[in-house]
């Protein structure tokens, strides 16, 4: 009887607390992010959040900031090294199908993924051209790092102090800074870029695979797109302007999101050497 009490609270408490607003409110909060990062969450974890994490907690800790910082620089280089390879074997893929003879009379579907595919491969590469930023982090930890470097170093990664009192004053570097959401996906963005470019890719090539279990006809769409867009004459199976407006609107995003990222740098360098005067005499511009 009283196990049988104590599972009811026990059920009674997990049902109140995953039915409260709090709850709705995280699930809601972590939801897109955990949708986003399915495919690269380890990577993610690894290579980005948890070494962001470990510069958050070492506030007011110079010396076990500086090995998080040179911690962080090494582990990013070896990632971006393998997207690189990995996003160039991705382009090269991608290439390299089309020039099959079968590839003409794949479902259209197929050729908008490896499209895809292709143009966010090539933006994982020039994305990462962003990191450039690494070098205004320690090479190693016996390295001379001042505080005005120090104070660039970690623009790079945390919020400025929210409190507007202290602004200006010397407690004003002591106060703990959050988090920016704004870095966290700056550091990332080749990540995925690299990550979706190898979904679509296997997506288009699984439907390939099942060509001949679909309407032969699926495949005259692609051949015939000049013509139904001129003419905008709706397919009983696509309706094509609509697939135009997907795509353009899906490269869309990348781009804008490439110019968000330069420009996100460029602004954060800026602010921090505007705020540490002698930064600027030390730090090349980006």
């Amino acid at each position: 009887t009283t196990m049988k009490h104590s599972i009811n609270l026990t059920h009674k408490s997990l049902l109140k607390y995953f039915t409260s607003w709090d709850c709705l409110f995280l699930l809601i909060s972590k939801l897109p992010l955990v949708i986003l990062t399915f495919t690269y969450s380890g990577a993610y974890k690894y290579h980005t959040l948890h070494p962001i994490r470990a510069i958050k907690s070492y506030q007011g800790d110079e010396s076990a900031i500086i090995r998080s910082l040179v911690h962080f620089r090494l582990t990013k280089i070896e990632e971006l090294r393998f997207i690189q390879g990995a996003a160039t074997l991705s382009g090269a893929a991608v290439i390299g199908v089309f020039s099959w003879p079968t590839t003409e009379k794949t479902i259209w579907a197929t050729k908008m993924l490896w499209n895809w595919s292709l143009f966010l491969s090539s933006f994982a590469l020039i994305g990462s051209a962003h990191q450039r930023l690494l070098r205004h982090l320690p090479e190693t930890v016996d390295e001379d790092f001042g505080q005005q470097k120090l104070k660039v170093a970690l623009s790079l990664f945390l919020q400025p102090p929210v409190d507007k009192e202290m602004k200006g004053s010397e407690d004003s570097d002591k106060a703990m800074r959050s988090i920016s959401r704004k870095m966290l996906w700056f550091w990332q963005c080749p990540t995925m870029l690299m990550s979706f470019s190898w979904v679509f890719f296997l997506i288009g090539y699984a439907l390939h695979l099942l060509t001949p279990i679909f309407d032969p006809s699926q495949a005259e769409i692609s051949r015939k797109v000049s013509q139904k867009w001129l003419y905008s004459t709706m397919s009983t199976k696509f309706n094509m302007k609509q697939a135009a407006i997907v795509t353009l609107c899906g490269c869309g995003l990348v781009v804008s999101n490439f110019v968000f990222c330069a420009s996100l740098c460029q602004y954060r360098l800026s602010k921090a050497e505007k705020d540490s005067p002698k930064a600027t005499m030390e730090l090349s511009p980006v």
